[in-house]
């Protein structure tokens, strides 16, 4: 397996290539998977015959079969490349799609999920990450940030569009024509984009740049490295993904009437795209460890301002910020600190056994969350969430200290 070089103006317009079209094929993505039962369960539930709660059981059954896959994948990406990875990802995506289209039942119905769950590491974040990576390791932080930032409308995007064609063509239609996306416009997007094989542009440097992060290459072994940084991104993960999902129902949960709640649920958006944006115009100067250590006492800052002054309009207005930005650096972090830790030749793969656990505890936190707030009430959520923020804390903290040591 050889490893080609290309000039650094090259490296520069694949990599502004590959931004652009990623950024197309990642908004389509997540909104044609994990965006689909906010807006279209109840259409669903009816249609299928199953209850409305099992439709959301869809994005549980895809993140156990992503995290089942994802070390496999990884292994395969950095064995092939990304791209003919990321084409396989869309033409599934449209077999997903169209499986769900014509789910009558619970059997077509589960195995759309089955199909998104593999979807989700092929087409999505841990294969978008790897394709910069391995076009360009030493400005691979800056090209996944500006994608992050960019693809954190999904949801604003897709929703509308998403209402819009339902209204004029009902749900399985629907399906069918974003089905027909991914083949015709995701599909030839990363065939084009995306250079073919596996192609590091730079050399790999062993010594650390003056910005404190290492070069592209295998940087020396930290101990307990994979170990704190699996626990410390789980754990961000539980709240990053657990969350939001019950934002609105927590901030009611506090006093707030539903339009309050909402609108100042949503400014967790604007909060996490602040994040991305300062992170891709200046925030590279930080390590990324150092970033993670910020971002990861963002959180509890924001949740003890709820636990203690949730009730005011004030304080869920400065829980709901903080808490955006908080999340919005810690998706950064996750995506590069592997880069950091590792080496851009073993990314996808170390990529992949991080998100074993991760997609494990994202799958997991929005049930156990909504048990807890509909059973012990929000001053108990809050708790456990700042908990769990302070352990997350600690750990990200003691992953950076030792990764500092060990550049002495």
């Amino acid at each position: 397996m050889s490893i080609a070089r290309a000039p650094a103006p090259l490296s520069r317009r694949s990599l502004s290539l590959a931004v652009g079209g990623l950024t197309v094929t990642q908004i389509v993505g997540w909104g044609t998977t994990f965006h689909i039962p906010a807006v279209l369960s109840g259409r669903l539930a009816r249609g299928i015959g199953l209850p409305g709660e099992l439709i959301f059981g869809g994005i549980t059954l895809m993140l156990v079969v992503a995290a089942a896959i994802a070390p496999a994948v990884g292994r395969a990406l950095d064995r092939d490349g990304a791209r003919r990875w990321m084409v396989t990802g869309s033409v599934l995506a449209a077999l997903g799609l169209a499986l769900l289209a014509a789910a009558e039942g619970p059997i077509l119905f589960a195995a759309a999920w089955v199909v998104f769950g593999a979807v989700m590491p092929l087409a999505l974040n841990q294969s978008a990450s790897t394709a910069l990576v391995q076009i360009s390791p030493a400005s691979a932080r800056r090209a996944i940030a500006l994608l992050l930032l960019l693809t954190g409308l999904s949801s604003t995007i897709a929703w509308p569009v998403l209402i819009s064609l339902d209204a004029a063509f009902g749900w399985r239609v629907t399906l069918l024509i974003l089905a027909a996306v991914h083949l015709f416009v995701c599909a030839p997007l990363h065939l084009l984009c995306l250079p073919a094989g596996r192609v590091l542009t730079e050399a790999a440097p062993l010594a650390p740049r003056p910005d404190g992060e290492p070069g592209p290459g295998a940087p020396a072994p930290i101990p307990g490295a994979f170990a704190l940084a699996a626990v410390a991104f789980s754990l961000s993960g539980m709240l990053t993904w657990g969350l939001p999902l019950h934002m609105v129902g927590l901030l009611q949960a506090y006093g707030h009437a539903e339009t309050a709640a909402v609108a100042i649920g949503a400014l967790v958006g604007p909060g996490q795209v602040l994040a991305r944006a300062f992170e891709m115009l200046g925030g590279s100067r930080i390590g990324i460890l150092e970033v993670g250590v910020g971002a990861a006492l963002l959180m509890p800052v924001a949740l003890g301002v709820l636990l203690l002054w949730g009730a005011s309009p004030l304080g869920a207005l400065v829980f709901s910020i903080g808490y955006g930005l908080s999340a919005g650096l810690i998706s950064i972090v996750r995506a590069v600190a592997p880069l950091r830790l590792f080496g851009a030749a073993a990314y996808a793969a170390m990529l992949g056994r991080l998100n074993v656990p991760q997609n494990i505890a994202f799958a997991a936190a929005p049930l156990g969350f909504a048990v807890i707030l509909e059973r012990f009430g929000a001053a108990a959520l809050t708790g456990l969430a700042l908990a769990v923020a302070l352990v997350c804390l600690g750990t990200m903290w003691r992953l950076a200290r030792r990764a500092a040591a060990q550049a002495g």
